[in-house]
């Protein structure tokens, strides 16, 4: 097929030789075609004419008009959900393998007779007067701390005139990760605040004051902590997350980032939080370095931020009852019994919570997700529940009590081999060697046990196994040799 450059290099070499054989051997063509372009002036291109007939029969002619009929009555139909309701309805007229050409179809129909879809406009952007808040899913992305899969998010703040972002490690959309990503974005990469904080309705920073009713408000600790930084809050329509376009837009581009920067690093895996958040740092420090021009033209015109931060904890009083337990937002976690019948301010963080009793920080432990539920660690009531056995057989959160599902296997079958009482003293001696720091090696004893039926599952078997184990590993340590000698 001759194309347009050929034919404008062919008139080209005529203009310079003006003859028709040389002009059409140097480009490649038929002399005949050649003579007939030269002639024409025309481009091949403009004459080709537009085909409006079939070169083959319509084998969705069968089902079309039916298709039609639902499309008019149901314009947000899929095609391919439309396509598998006729593909079931009229299995004779239509086949599996015409799904791109049904779905093909469809869109020319749209085209000429769909309705009107919703008109996104761009916004003339208003140096230093807004900033965008979102949360990034990280969990598909495959980072690991440790070895481990780490499931996270990131809070993730951009100013929308210069695109300056930052990013915030957290697990969840919580007043916490607002607070913590704040403190990110306003003193280590902004060092200003802007006049706005826009947000969708993420119930982090808004609420619905009726039940039955769409309409959402804010809450009033998200718009403490704006205050406090003089900034003005603003959010969304209910579902129209478009409105959040800047930060929504930016959302991908910080994942391919991301993606990019740890192909260059050659690992997903990091030692630590601290050092995937040093790592992301990296990252979104190279992003607003080409951003500066920008960012110029809004620092002059951002609010001053206070002199400190707010702190990225929540504070709040609890007393610890005499199960050892104690409540904090909403779950149930058990704590050392030398703390009965005291309160403690308890700073509660991301990750963590910490007890304090006047200034000093008495326990500290790992903060579990939701706004229900129990965490009971064993080594916590342990040596009260071997003084009382009876006690375990009805506990409440006896669940808790079986740290892998070895230790569960364990109980069942001292159940099945003894009364329920010799069971439950066994068990609570296993429970006890476990908590001596021993559990990884008292699981593994079950283990090899549960595997071998001649040998006899109780708490000196497994007492045995452990410390043969322990003693074996101290022999190998002295068979070391000093290098330094």
């Amino acid at each position: 097929m001759v194309t347009d450059h050929q034919v404008l290099a062919l008139w080209k070499e005529f203009n310079k030789s003006k003859v028709v054989n040389i002009s059409a051997l140097r480009v490649g063509m038929d002399r005949k075609t050649a003579a007939k372009y030269i002639n024409s002036k025309i481009l091949p291109s403009e004459i080709v004419k537009d085909r409006n007939w079939k070169t083959h029969p319509d084998k969705l002619g069968a089902i079309w008009s039916k298709a039609e009929e639902f499309l008019q009555e149901n314009s947000d139909i899929e095609g391919k959900a439309l396509f598998e309701h006729l593909l079931e309805t009229y299995p004779n007229d239509i086949e599996e393998n015409q799904l791109r050409t049904f779905q093909r179809r469809i869109k020319q129909w749209r085209i000429k007779h769909g309705e009107n879809q919703e008109v996104y406009f761009d916004q003339l952007t208003t140096p230093g007067k807004l900033a965008q808040l979102d949360w990034v899913v990280m969990n598909k992305i495959g980072i690991e701390i440790n070895g481990e899969h780490f499931e996270h998010k990131l809070s993730h703040f951009t100013l929308n005139h210069s695109n300056v972002e930052s990013v915030s490690i957290c697990r969840s959309e919580s007043i916490l990760s607002i607070k913590k990503g704040l403190r990110e974005f306003l003193y280590r990469v902004v060092g200003k605040a802007p006049l706005i904080l826009q947000v969708d309705n993420s119930s982090a920073a808004t609420h619905r004051p009726v039940k039955d009713k769409k309409e959402r408000v804010f809450n009033d600790e998200y718009l403490q902590i704006l205050d406090y930084y003089g900034i003005k809050a603003q959010k969304t329509n209910v579902g129209c997350p478009n409105e959040n376009g800047v930060v929504e837009s930016q959302n991908g581009h910080l994942k391919n980032k991301i993606k990019q920067a740890l192909i260059i690093r050659g690992s997903k895996n990091f030692k630590s939080i601290d050092d995937y958040e040093y790592f992301l740092r990296k990252v979104i420090d190279k992003a607003n370095s080409k951003r500066q021009k920008k960012f110029d033209e809004e620092l002059a015109l951002l609010n001053t931020i206070p002199t400190r931060p707010l702190p990225e904890y929540q504070e709040e009083y609890i007393t610890v009852r005499n199960r050892s337990t104690a409540n904090i937002k909403k779950i149930t976690y058990s704590v050392l019994s030398r703390l009965i019948g005291n309160k403690f301010k308890a700073r509660i963080y991301e990750y963590k919570i910490d007890l304090y009793a006047g200034a000093d920080l008495v326990y500290s432990m790992e903060r579990v997700l939701g706004d229900r539920g129990v965490v009971i660690n064993y080594r916590h009531i342990i040596h009260s529940l071997i003084k009382k056995p009876a006690a375990f057989e009805s506990y409440k959160f006896r669940e808790e009590l079986y740290p892998t599902e070895n230790f569960k296997k364990a109980f069942d079958h001292l159940s099945e081999a003894s009364s329920q009482r010799q069971a439950t003293l066994e068990y609570l001696r296993v429970l006890k060697l476990a908590a001596d720091n021993y559990e990884d090696d008292v699981d593994v004893a079950i283990e090899l046990i549960l595997s071998d039926k001649s040998l006899k599952l109780d708490s000196i078997s497994i007492s045995e196994l452990v410390l043969m184990n322990k003693e074996s590993v101290s022999d190998s340590i002295k068979l070391v040799p000093n290098l330094n000698i």
